[in-house]
């Protein structure tokens, strides 16, 4: 084996010496700096080349030499660039717009179909199209409906009960809400919305589009980012890469007076990927889009199985003048349907804005828009109700009426305290009492005994306290007892919360507890079921946290504890018998009882934080910036009889990034060291962790491969790096892209001194979406990995690993 492997080295060697090869890559983009897909890069002398990928890239492999290379793109100046390879080589292209070239482009077909001419004059024009409208205002009204198609069934007791039932069943499972807003537009990153008013009829939580900061569906630009609907970004049809990407067919020709109004299917070519399908309606003396209506990609609809935007623009302008978004999603038999019509009024064109309108605050909603009476909504409604919807609120007014009474807000409190066999069996017991506003909610009974936990089973008894004020500050407590029968020992906790700002988030924790804790809560899942992780933790803590600038927060603790080892407890043989050869010798760690207090102090900031502030509440939109974060914290001796003295300081910078059609790269890279380890004890200690057998570790935060998890007192250094391809790959494959697949690929790095380590690993993954069948759009990915690494202190085959990522419907992403 050593032998073939040394013939086929020295054959490498050999092939290389005879012909070594350079790298010339580089990025072709317009003047915009927007990446130009499929551009032309042709080697002259060699008659080849390639094309650039969705994000404009290219690599060619070239040998020794001078070459001139030709770049070219349809609708662009070409450029000859000469250059001498001798090394590898990077060469950016900037393609200068040329609109005449346009009319050269000969496209074969078995008869004259105007569309894609129609298009290229389209795209042609769209630029001074854009640029004579300027920033703008408008005024805007959103009605968003939402329809149950399968509502629930209700149980009536009474003849009278059916026939109101009945006679609304057509409304039973309809939500709606209705803003009316003020909209100023520099650009799609500079926007600022004033909502006046907001009315909402029913629960709004799956409404899609009630403020401009969800996105823009503007066919008019390269690319389409809709953060609201998608991770993914989509290539628009009217756009030099579209006509690569898309096949156009005309469908109708209407004339009107002298003027033609051609209806343009388009469709995706199958090599497409984040593509959308539908139908434009273009007319072919001014070449605007008079409507268009697309169908999104349901591959890249997290949430949704179904999403179709029509649109309406204004005579001759880039400009919406209506816009109205379909969907659903389906669970199981149930299906949850809506629309959102969107009307635009009022414009202001190439209106000037003071310098500093524009900022981080991108949406305020004023302190009166949720009080607006019928007055106000006669005449900011630009779309006019159904009869169906005028119903729906004729309806909820005369419910909230009923429902407010405190003769039924009494029996819908019986209702939903009284015990039944159900709710103590498998969903818990909650008890409500409206005059307080406050909720307790009980674990169902399965819960209350716990047979796997340190020393054999225990009886375990907990409640949770919940209440949110109007002022949307809030107040939640925790508490639990539990009773062990082996060692007839009792522990318990007792955990209080509190936000008293909803502005700047600012919140405060107390929290009393005696239970069982992990010295290092973070390992791997094997060595968290090791009874030498676990110790007996007794002690209290408070904790602070408020933002004191945009972006700029910072954290506080304070912790006492009386650390106690756990080897005198009697263990059962549950989880020996389960993972005895795993697991090793599965005792406790013995050591001296001591008294310990902490203190932490942790310091986040991300530049250029968008947000939208609400009359009670500050909602956080993110940054296209880098978070920067450190903290430090404290072994304090003295006090209390605390011996424990140490001081610990890390720093870190983490940040998504979204590469266009590319997909979504995230990366998070730290460095921590102890400054000093006068008395530092086993339960302080900084740890790396172990990869997990057979399971894929989240890989913003952990390594899959390393062998084995080990403490680290100097200073450290890792990096964790994940791409999400979205399908960039895969759907250029047809057959891969009927199974609905996507690929991720990731790595790491970590560099420890003291032990002589250097660490580094890659990973390649698909992806495969599925839905929660009882859970109407909840979605969750499954994953297949390959996991290669390579260290200087031990050997790693490649492994293969599975993983499940959930959507997380309220921060609109994976997790």
């Amino acid at each position: 084996m050593l032998r073939t492997l040394l013939s086929i080295l020295l054959i490498l060697v050999a092939s290389f010496g005879q012909s070594q090869t350079f790298q010339l890559t580089g990025r072709i983009t317009n003047a915009l700096r927007e990446p130009l897909p499929f551009a032309s890069v042709q080697v002259k002398e060699l008659q080849s080349g390639t094309t650039t990928k969705e994000d404009g890239t290219y690599i060619l492999q070239l040998e020794e030499g001078k070459y001139d290379i030709v770049y070219s793109l349809i609708g662009y100046k070409t450029q000859v660039v000469t250059v001498t390879i001798t090394k590898n080589y990077i060469q950016n292209i900037i393609l200068e717009d040329e609109k005449a070239l346009l009319e050269n482009v000969v496209i074969k077909s078995k008869y004259k179909d105007a569309a894609t001419e129609i298009i290229k004059n389209v795209i042609r024009r769209k630029d001074s199209l854009v640029s004579s409208t300027g920033p703008w205002s408008a005024n805007v009204y959103i009605k968003a409906v939402q329809h149950d198609s399968l509502p629930r069934k209700q149980k009536s007791k009474g003849k009278e009960d059916t026939m109101a039932i009945n006679a609304n069943r057509d409304i039973a499972g309809m939500a709606m809400t209705e803003v009316s807003l003020k909209l100023d537009y520099f650009s799609e990153q500079k926007i600022k919305e004033e909502r006046l008013g907001i009315k909402k009829v029913g629960n709004n939580n799956d409404l899609f589009y009630l403020s401009a900061t969800e996105g823009f569906f503007n066919f008019y630009n390269n690319l389409i980012k809709i953060p609201g609907l998608s991770t993914a970004q989509f290539l628009s049809p009217i756009s030099y890469s579209g006509l690569l990407a898309y096949r156009f067919k005309t469908i109708k020709v209407e004339k009107r007076g002298n003027v033609k109004w051609y209806t343009i299917a388009v469709k995706p070519r199958l090599i497409s990927n984040a593509t959308v399908e539908g139908e434009l309606t273009i007319n072919d003396s001014s070449f605007t889009i008079e409507h268009a209506r697309f169908i999104f990609p349901k591959y890249h609809l997290p949430q949704y199985d179904f999403f179709e935007v029509e649109q309406w623009y204004n005579n001759a302008m880039p400009l919406l003048s209506k816009q109205q978004f379909t969907y659903y999603s389906k669970a199981g038999k149930n299906k949850l349907s809506g629309i959102t019509t969107v009307a635009y009024q009022d414009y202001e064109l190439n209106k000037q804005f003071p310098k500093n309108h524009f900022g981080v605050e991108v949406s305020a909603t004023t302190e009166d828009a949720y009080q607006r009476d019928t007055s106000f909504w006669n005449g900011a409604r630009i779309e006019p109700l159904t009869t169906k919807e005028i119903k729906l609120i004729q309806y909820r007014d005369s419910i909230y009426r009923v429902t407010h009474t405190k003769q039924y807000l009494d029996s819908v409190d019986r209702e939903t305290n009284r015990f039944t066999w159900k709710k103590l069996l498998l969903v818990g017991q909650t008890i409500y009492n409206r005059e307080l506003e406050r909720t307790w909610q009980l674990p169902p009974l399965p819960g209350v005994y716990q047979p796997f936990a340190f020393g054999g089973g225990r009886l375990n008894l907990s409640a949770a306290y919940f209440k949110t004020y109007k002022s949307r500050k809030n107040l939640h407590f925790f508490a639990d007892v539990s009773y062990g029968f082996r060692n007839h020992d009792v522990n318990g906790s007792l955990n209080l919360g509190r936000m008293y700002n909803p502005f700047n988030r600012g919140f405060y924790g107390f929290s009393v507890r005696r239970d069982f804790d992990f010295i290092f809560s973070g390992d791997a899942w094997i060595n968290m079921l090791k009874r030498s992780n676990l110790y007996l933790n007794n002690g209290f803590g408070v904790n602070h946290g408020i933002e004191i600038k945009n972006g700029l927060f910072i954290f506080t603790d304070l912790d006492f504890a009386l650390r106690r080892s756990l080897n005198d407890y009697k263990t059962g043989s549950t989880i020996d018998s389960l993972f005895g050869k795993e697991l090793g010798q599965n005792t406790a760690i013995a050591f001296e009882s001591y008294n310990a207090l902490y203190g932490r102090l942790r310091l986040e900031y991300t530049p250029f934080q968008r947000y939208i502030r609400e009359p009670k509440e500050k909602v956080i939109l993110g940054s296209k910036w880098p978070t920067l974060y450190t903290s430090y914290r404290k072994g304090i001796p003295g006090p209390f009889d605390s011996k424990v003295d140490f001081d610990y300081w890390d720093v870190g910078i983490k940040q998504q990034i979204t590469v266009g059609l590319f997909g979504i790269l995230h990366y998070n890279v730290n460095s921590g060291t102890f400054l000093n380890t006068r008395d530092l004890r086993l339960v302080d200690y900084q740890f790396q962790r172990r990869g997990d057998p057979l399971l894929f570790a989240n890989p913003d935060a952990a390594f899959q491969a390393l062998d084995s998890s080990f403490p680290v007192f100097n200073r450290f250094y890792q990096g964790h790096l994940v791409h999400e391809f979205n399908g960039y790959f895969v759907n250029k494959v047809p057959l891969l892209k009927k199974l609905g697949l996507r690929e991720i690929a990731g790595g790491g790095f970590l560099y420890v001194p003291e032990r002589n380590l250097t660490y580094a690993e890659t990973f390649i993954g698909l992806e495969r979406v599925f839905k929660w069948p009882f859970s109407l759009g909840s979605k969750f990915k499954m994953g297949v990995y390959m996991v290669g690494s390579v260290a200087n202190q031990f050997t790693n085959p490649i492994t293969f690993k599975v993983g499940i990522t959930s959507w997380d419907k309220r921060r609109n992403k994976w997790h």
